[in-house]
C-alpha cells in the first residue's frame, strides 16, 4: 500500500460507512441523496448516493495492509500492518468504552523487522489476527497474535506516545504470539477458513498451505505460483480462490492437489480478487492500470469437481468509472453493489445488475428473473373482452369447452363470453343450417324404409341393403 495505490473497506456492521487506506486512514459516510441536494463538502459517489467524510486518522505511517475488526464492539477498530512488521490497532471512531480503550494503540512487534504484507482476524476467536510477514531466515512469517493478551512477561510498557490530539498515553509492546508458522518462508497472503477456527491458509513464498493450530508441527500443503490474495467463498468454505501475475486458480480445499480451475486474464498482472459476499459463485478480479472489473460467475455447486468436469463459467466486465482503478470493495450487505477507488482518491459507488432471463407462460405471461427476485406480468382482468389478447381469448373459450355443444349449437355463442354479436349470428346460422340438414336427411331415410318395404319382402336383400348404406353414408357427409 503506497499514496498512489489506496485501498478501500467497507465496515462490517455499518452498512452506511467505509474507510479509504492510502498514507492515512479516512473514515467515510454515506448518504442517500436520491430526495435531497448534495451537502457542502460531500463527495459524488453515484446518482443516488453521496460521501462525507468523519475523521481522518494519520497516526499510523507506512501502512501496508489494513484488517476491520469483524466483531460489533469495537465498531472501528482496525489494525494496520506496517513495514517494520508492526502491527497497531486504531480506531476511526468516538467510542470511548472503557473495556477496549486499552486496546487503541496497542503494538504487536516481530523479533526481526520486515514487511507486514496481510492481516486476517478469526471470524469465530474475534481477538485472535493473524499477520504474513516477509522472509527472515531466522524468525518466522506468520504469525498469531491475541489482542487482549495481558498476562506474558513478554508485554513490556512502551515509552510514551504522542497522540495526534497532543495527549500522552502509556501503551504496551506485544512480543510474544500465540502461534509462529512458517520458519524461514514469506508469507504473501491469508485467510482464516470458516468451516473450523483452528485452521488458516497462507500463500507462502512457492505454495499453499494449510496450518492447524491444533499440531503446528504439520501442514498440509501444495506447491504453486498461485499464493496471492487467497480468499475464501463465503457460501462454499471449500472453494478458495488465489493469482499470480494475469492467472486466477480456483481450488477445492476436498481435493487440495491441484486447481480445479484456472482463469486467465490479460496480460497485465491482477491486483485483487474478491469473492461477493450477497451473490453466490460470484468472482470479481482486477488488474493493474486497469478501469474494467472482470466478473466470473460460476454456476456449479459445492459438489466435488471432477477431473474430466469443467465448470459453467460466465465471464462478463464491468466499466466502474472512466480512470484507473486502484482498488475495489464488495459491500457486505446490499447485493451486487461494490465501491471503488481511483489512485487520486476519486470513489464510485455501483451496483452490478444481473443477467436478465425471460420466459412466457403457456397463459401468455411474461416471467423474468433478476438476481434474488422473479417477477411476473400478466393481463388484468376486464370486462371488455374485446381488449383481450387472441391468445388469452382462446384459453378462456376453451376452458369454457367452446364449441363442444354439438346438441344445442346456438349455446356455443354464451360459452364464448356472448358479448360478439358476429359470433353469435354465426352460432344461429350454423344451427339452422344443421337443423335444416338434419330435417332432409330424416325425409331421405323415410322415403328409403318405404321404398324398402314396397319393393324388397327379403330382409336378405342385398341391393336394398347396399342402397341404404349408401344413403345414410351420404347423410353423414352432409
Amino acid at each position: 500500500m503506497s499514496g498512489t495505490k489506496p485501498d478501500i473497506l467497507w465496515a462490517p456492521h455499518q452498512v452506511d460507512r467505509f474507510v479509504v487506506c492510502d498514507s492515512e486512514l479516512s473514515l467515510y459516510h454515506v448518504e442517500s441523496t436520491v430526495n435531497s441536494e448534495l451537502k457542502a463538502g460531500s463527495l459524488r459517489l453515484s446518482e443516488d448516493s453521496a460521501a462525507t467524510l468523519l475523521s481522518i486518522n494519520s497516526d499510523t505511517p507506512y501502512m501496508k495492509c489494513v484488517a476491520w475488526y469483524l466483531n460489533y464492539d469495537p465498531e472501528c477498530l482496525l489494525a494496520v500492518g506496517q513495514a517494520n512488521g508492526r502491527v497497531v490497532l486504531t480506531s476511526l471512531g468516538q467510542d470511548h468504552n472503557s473495556k477496549f480503550r486499552d486496546l487503541i494503540g496497542k503494538e504487536f512487534v516481530p523479533k526481526h523487522a520486515r514487511q507486514c504484507n496481510t492481516l486476517a482476524w478469526n471470524p469465530l476467536d474475534s481477538n485472535w489476527l493473524a499477520a504474513g510477514l516477509d522472509k527472515h531466515r531466522a524468525d518466522f512469517s506468520v504469525l498469531i497474535w491475541d489482542i487482549c493478551s495481558k498476562y506474558t512477561p513478554d508485554i513490556i510498557p512502551m515509552e510514551k506516545v504522542r497522540l495526534s490530539a497532543g495527549e500522552t498515553e502509556t501503551t504496551l509492546l506485544v512480543t510474544k504470539p500465540l502461534y509462529e508458522l512458517g520458519q524461514n518462508d514469506a508469507c504473501l497472503s491469508l485467510c482464516w477458513l470458516p468451516r473450523d477456527q483452528k485452521l488458516l491458509l497462507a500463500g507462502m513464498h512457492r505454495n499453499l498451505a494449510i496450518f492447524d493450530l491444533r499440531n503446528t508441527s504439520q501442514k498440509m500443503f501444495v506447491n504453486t505460483k498461485a499464493v496471492q490474495g487467497v480468499t475464501v467463498d463465503p457460501y462454499f468454505h471449500d472453494r478458495v480462490a488465489s493469482f499470480y501475475e494475469g492467472q486466477v486458480a480456483i481450488w477445492d480445499l476436498r481435493k487440495f492437489e491441484k486447481p480445479v480451475l484456472t482463469l486467465t486474464e490479460q496480460p497485465k498482472p491482477l491486483t485483487k480478487v474478491a469473492w461477493c459476499p450477497t451473490r453466490t459463485g460470484l468472482l470479481a478480479t482486477l488488474t493493474r492500470d486497469s478501469n474494467i472489473i472482470r466478473l466470473y460467475d460460476m454456476q456449479h455447486t459445492p459438489t466435488p469437481i471432477g477431473d474430466e468436469t469443467e465448470p459453467t463459467i460466465i465471464e462478463r466486465s464491468v466499466q466502474p468509472c472512466d480512470n484507473y482503478i486502484a482498488s475495489f470493495a464488495w459491500h457486505p450487505t446490499s447485493q451486487n453493489r461494490m465501491i471503488v477507488v481511483t489512485p487520486n482518491r476519486t470513489m464510485s459507488d455501483f451496483t452490478v445488475f444481473e443477467r436478465i432471463s425471460l420466459a412466457w407462460s403457456p397463459i401468455t405471461s411474461l416471467m423474468w428473473a433478476c438476481g434474488r427476485h422473479l417477477y411476473e406480468c400478466t393481463e388484468e382482468e376486464n370486462d371488455n373482452s374485446l381488449e383481450k389478447d387472441i391468445a388469452t381469448k382462446m384459453r378462456l373459450r376453451a376452458l369454457s369447452r367452446y364449441g363442444l355443444d354439438t346438441e344445442q349449437v346456438w349455446r356455443n355463442h354464451i360459452l364464448a363470453g356472448n358479448e360478439d354479436p358476429q359470433l353469435k349470428s354465426l352460432w344461429y346460422t350454423l344451427h339452422y343450417i344443421l337443423c335444416v340438414v338434419n330435417f332432409q336427411m330424416n325425409q331421405i331415410e323415410m322415403f328409403l324404409k318405404f321404398v324398402e318395404r314396397s319393393v324388397c319382402k327379403y330382409t336378405e336383400c342385398l341391393i336394398c341393403k347396399y342402397k341404404l348404406y349408401n344413403a345414410k353414408l351420404q347423410t353423414k357427409i352432409v
